[in-house]
């Protein structure tokens, strides 16, 4: 039989497996695992043990359901200041991979360990309102429901434009990323059969619709690739020819997701997927005299009708 003064210790390495109402432990389960690890399982010595716990300050519960009831521990982080830490982490360039791991780890040892997070872009946070919408939003993934919530612009004298006549959207999240600073919920419509990403900081009153839904394959990294600068879009496959000391450049903006298929002294050809939105053409125009599109072509008449309204304008 093991020393009774690490019976506290013990107990506070199983909470953490039990993290909230959805993972509850018995005191009979509780007792059994004690006694297996060479602890007293003595009822009375298991609740003065919780007691010591609560005492230095562990958030321990009791409770009550329908068909069963039992202890959890409440984690230090909730899933959605979880997910900002972490995001944050993924983004350091300064640490090495395997420092950032370490420090992964750590964090994990202080949230649930059935946080299922993602590894995104960019991170800021502004207010209490976005880190509630997030918490909820996570909620809504792990349980296939489907969100509401109005969705606004603001206008030049900075009010809320809101969008559809301020009528609720209605909608099923697969994922929370962001971008420059911004967070974003990837929604899948049923109506158009597509993903889109939604600022979150411009989503006002989310609720959770609490009924499962029937969801799709999905796989983060490929939506992300498939949206510049968060404007998603139907992946299409883009050739352009590039003058040579646009590689870096090119490299960051893309990543390794394109096929080089030409090496020149002045030039180089590449193919990439990913969607025509507003702020690829931005990122063309911007390369204007070092990138030109080759295909397709619907890309290089957009391209030339922005330049005939230019032409006009000025």
């Amino acid at each position: 039989m093991k020393n009774t003064n690490s019976l506290p210790l013990q107990i506070l390495e199983i909470l953490r497996h039990y993290p909230d109402q959805e993972h509850l432990i018995s005191m009979p389960e509780l007792q059994a695992i004690l006694e297996a690890d060479g602890f007293p399982s003595n009822r009375r010595t298991v609740y003065r043990a919780i007691e010591t716990l609560r005492e230095y300050n562990y958030d321990i519960r009791y409770e009550f359901h329908k068909f069963y009831s039992g202890y959890y521990l409440v984690p230090y982080f909730d899933e959605a200041e979880h997910f900002i830490i972490s995001d944050y982490l993924n983004q350091q360039t300064t640490l090495s991979s395997e420092e950032i791991s370490t420090i992964q780890t750590k964090l994990q040892h202080l949230a649930s360990p059935y946080h299922n997070l993602k590894r995104t872009q960019g991170i800021h946070v502004s207010n209490q309102e976005i880190l509630s919408n997030i918490k909820l939003i996570l909620y809504a993934i792990k349980h296939s429901y489907q969100i509401s919530f109005y969705y606004f612009d603001y206008t030049i004298s900075k009010e809320k434009k809101y969008r559809k006549n301020k009528k609720r959207y209605i909608l099923t999240p697969y994922a929370v990323t962001s971008y420059e600073g911004k967070y974003y919920c990837v929604l899948y419509s049923e109506k158009y059969q597509s993903f889109t990403n939604y600022r979150i900081d411009k989503m006002e009153t989310v609720r959770c619709i609490d009924q499962p839904v029937e969801t799709i394959a999905f796989n983060l990294e490929e939506h992300l690739q498939t949206s510049i600068k968060m404007y998603a879009g139907k992946a299409e496959t883009i050739t352009i020819k590039c003058a040579t000391d646009m590689a870096s450049i090119i490299l960051d903006e893309f990543g390794n997701q394109m096929i080089i298929s030409e090496v020149k002294d002045e030039y180089f050809t590449l193919s990439l997927k990913t969607a025509i939105t507003p702020t690829l053409l931005s990122w063309l125009l911007l390369f204007y005299d070092r990138v030109t599109v080759i295909q397709p072509a619907k890309l290089k008449e957009k391209l030339l009708t922005i330049a005939n309204t230019v032409i006009d304008t000025y």
